[in-house]
């Protein structure tokens, strides 16, 4: 996004001749930079907001206390950053609902659970409703959280605990958790048409009037006396959705607190899990819907989830419920087709009162930035993991280009070339078909190059070759894969497993011949395949076969443990491939870097260079870097992007591959991503914004000379960060690490790792350290010392 200034020319203040005024352009990075301070303080200046960190009362006190009571006290940063600011909006402000939108890994599950417990009652009832593999987790979770609590797992088929409660309602015993999966609560009866005949003719059974039903209609209604034309098909499954059920037969606030896990899969609009939502909210006295991926893209992807959450906000704002189409000409990007023969005709008319035509309207993907203040800001609640990082170990991401061998290089750029002259000419007939076959072959024949790959199109009826690239059986280890195995090999080393994911498990299943090299060259790899596992068990299964020690890494499809899955045992993380799914891989790498690891965690990305893999694993850096726009962090291409989001990856790709659009290389993109993810460790009220810096080595040589000879002694000054001085000390940031400087020591998450004294000389892990200030500069930096004696 770009912000347009207007300045006036000194000659035009002279002349007042209005063509002297200048229009000047200014990236939103450097406006920022030049005024963000400015800003910044305005913000915190008119800024009401309901919890705030330095202005704490006896009731964020009191709630404090209390939280200490749990089996499991939250770290100080899960507190400030999310449990807190909801809690206080539901318990103190008397709010209805709100998200809690949290990265993966933050520990969403114990924040919402933590928020549950300081339910302002002894005697509490919560309902979760979460996807069905994570239903035994929750219960875990909440057992080994909220201390005497009673759990009940309403994700069977019997209906016995909802029938005794419809019978003889009864106030809840402490705590009670209830846990259900979203599709058990929705899961309903089947239906058939309910009609009489009379002389041939289909009619109501309540007023007898002839009625016409189509077969499609699953809920036909009387036109006559709007009668239910419908009935359950006892012939079938016979079962009531225990969400329908809850509806009608419970009271009003039956439940304290309703949590929504996952709450984006909720987001349809006629979807029964949909409508299960809006059963359970009418009987919960407040809500609190937790995601990791709030926004897929469209604006209407939030329409129906703040219809059910907040309706009286919707309402007032003018929103009608069904509209999405006017939501998103408010808050989204519309896109209007007109028909060619349209434009020729209507210009061809008088231009007063032309029309062009009746146009075909759709939205596209692509929000307003106005959709952050005006409905999400006020009633969401972001946590990062970097707001926890205090509570988590080390964590890099590595990129791994790896060149393809002559014989992969050659046969590849020969399925490229055709591809692209094929694909170009079908473009410029209209046909979109090869688009999808093209980046799909491109992406998978440098792992997959053992198979002939062979691209066809239909035409005329008739399957056409129009690319294709021959079987490379003679390779015995593909580039990638010799990478791999030095990459486990050195992890193995360390006594680190390793999870490694591949895409290709399904038509172009790779998973046999990378578990036969893996095998082959003294590993053991664990295999898990989505049909010999069924979801709600993977945890169980995989926890079992772990404690055997016979395994050393995990192989399959990052798709499989993207949500619910705690990858603790797997430390370091191999993208094989990394596919184009941002969700996905946002998801799945942050499935072993989460509260409880232990040891550092290392995600290694593998990509052939100057492939379709190469721009795919760029696109994705700048796609990340464009969803933290939606969840708090606006950089500079974020808020662009976020208005202009044009289609899909795959679509994104093919302009990539073209030419239409720059990609930069895969390390430029990943460095821009991960600098944008630190400038988010500080919360806005923060004493200091984090900058950049840039590693500066100064070095002072000391020469000693005496008959016997001369020694030269060389300190080398490497500067690792600048340091903010605050009022009670100051503080340094070294990568992703925050250190802080207090009376003489220094330290790392509350822990003592060093000292300084007044002069600026100290130790950190037993490393000289030096504080000082360059000449011509205006601060301080902490520089470690390094000493090199030659003789």
């Amino acid at each position: 996004m770009e912000v347009n200034t207007r300045a006036l020319d000194p000659k035009a203040q002279i002349q007042s001749a209005p063509d002297q005024v200048t229009t000047k352009t200014v990236k939103l990075a450097d406006f920022l930079g030049d005024w963000g301070n400015i800003l910044k303080a305005q913000v915190i200046k008119n800024m009401n907001p309901v919890y705030s960190p330095k202005a704490e009362d006896d009731w964020d006190i009191a709630a404090r206390k209390k939280l200490q009571q749990l089996i499991r006290p939250p770290f100080a940063s899960q507190t400030r950053r999310g449990i807190l600011p909801v809690a206080r909006s539901f318990y103190k402000e008397d709010h209805k609902a709100a998200f809690l939108v949290g990265e993966m890994g933050a520990g969403k599950t114990f924040m919402g659970l933590a928020m549950a417990y300081l339910i302002p009652k002894s005697s509490k009832r919560i309902l979760i409703q979460c996807p069905g593999h994570l239903v035994k987790k929750w219960i875990r979770e909440a057992e080994e959280t909220i201390p005497g609590c009673s759990c009940y797992n309403l994700d069977d088929k019997s209906m016995k605990q909802l029938l005794a409660h419809k019978l003889h309602a009864t106030r809840p015993f402490g705590t009670e958790i209830w846990v259900i999966g979203k599709e058990r609560a929705k899961l309903h009866f089947q239906r058939k048409q309910n009609i009489i005949l009379r002389r041939g003719a289909e009619c109501c059974p309540d007023c007898g009037k002839a009625v016409e039903v189509s077969e499609t209609d699953k809920s036909p209604i009387c036109e006559h006396c709007r009668a239910r034309l419908w009935a359950a098909d006892r012939d079938k499954v016979r079962r009531y959705a225990k969400a329908e059920f809850i509806k009608r037969f419970f009271p009003k606030n039956f439940f304290d607190l309703l949590i929504l896990d996952e709450v984006h899969e909720l987001k349809g609009g006629g979807t029964a899990q949909g409508q299960a939502m809006s059963c359970l909210i009418a009987k919960s006295k407040k809500i609190l819907a937790l995601t990791g991926t709030l926004m897929g893209g469209y604006s209407k992807d939030l329409f129906y989830l703040l219809w059910r959450m907040f309706p009286g906000q919707m309402k007032a704002a003018g929103f009608e419920y069904g509209r999405t189409l006017q939501f998103a000409e408010r808050y989204g990007v519309v896109q209007r087709t007109y028909d060619s023969k349209d434009i020729a005709a209507s210009l061809n008319i008088a231009s007063i009162g032309r029309k062009i035509g009746r146009s075909r309207v759709k939205e596209a993907p692509g929000i307003s930035p106005l959709l952050l203040p005006n409905l999400l800001l006020e009633r969401s609640v972001f946590v990062r993991l970097a707001d926890i990082s205090d509570a988590l170990p080390d964590y890099d991401e590595i990129i791994v280009p790896v060149a393809m061998n002559e014989d992969q290089q050659t046969e590849y750029d020969q399925l490229s070339d055709s591809l692209m002259s094929a694909t170009r000419q079908a473009l410029a007939r209209g046909d979109m078909r090869l688009l999808g076959k093209m980046l799909q072959s491109l992406l998978a024949y440098p792992d997959g190059c053992r198979v002939e790959e062979l691209v066809t199109l239909d035409k005329n009826g008739t399957e056409e070759i129009v690319g294709s690239a021959q079987a490379l059986e003679d390779i015995d280890l593909l580039p990638k894969e010799a990478r791999l195995l030095e990459i486990l090999a050195a992890e193995k080393k360390q006594g680190r497993k390793v999870a490694v994911f591949l895409e290709h498990t399904g038509t172009r299943d790779l998973l046999p011949t990378l578990q036969e090299k893996l095998s082959t060259n003294g590993f053991s790899p664990l295999v898990m395949r989505s049909q010999a596992i069924r979801p709600e068990n993977r945890e169980e299964w995989l926890k079992d076969k772990m404690t055997t020690d016979r395994y050393d890494c995990l192989v399959c499809n990052p798709n499989l443990v993207k949500t619910g899955l705690d990858l603790l045992d797997f430390p370091t993380i191999i993208f094989f491939q990394c596919g184009y799914s941002v969700f996905t891989l946002r998801q799945a790498s942050r499935r072993s870097w989460r509260i409880g690891q232990h040891l550092p965690v290392r995600v290694f990305y593998m990509a052939y260079a100057g492939t379709m893999q190469g721009k795919a694993l760029s696109l994705m850096a700048q796609k990340m870097e464009t969803s933290l726009a939606v969840e708090g962090e606006l950089s500079d291409q974020g808020l662009a992007a976020l208005s202009e989001s044009d289609n899909s990856m795959m679509y994104e790709l093919a302009k990539a591959l073209t030419g239409k659009k720059t990609v930069g290389s895969m390390d430029d993109a990943w460095t821009r991503y991960k600098q944008h993810q630190l400038i988010s460790c500080l919360s806005l009220d923060d004493d200091q914004d984090v900058r950049e810096t840039t590693t500066t080595t100064i070095k002072t040589t000391t020469t000693m000379t005496t008959t016997a000879g001369s020694t030269s002694i060389t300190h080398e000054f490497i500067v690792r960060g600048k340091v903010y001085v605050q009022n009670d000390g100051a503080v340094v940031y070294i990568g992703r690490n925050r250190f802080d400087l207090k009376a003489g020591a220094v330290y790392w998450a509350g822990r003592k790792i060093g000292w300084y004294d007044r002069k600026g000389c100290g130790e950190i892990n037993e490393k000289p350290i030096r504080i000082y200030r360059p000449e011509e500069s205006q601060g301080f930096v902490l520089a470690e010392i390094r000493k090199r004696q030659t003789a």
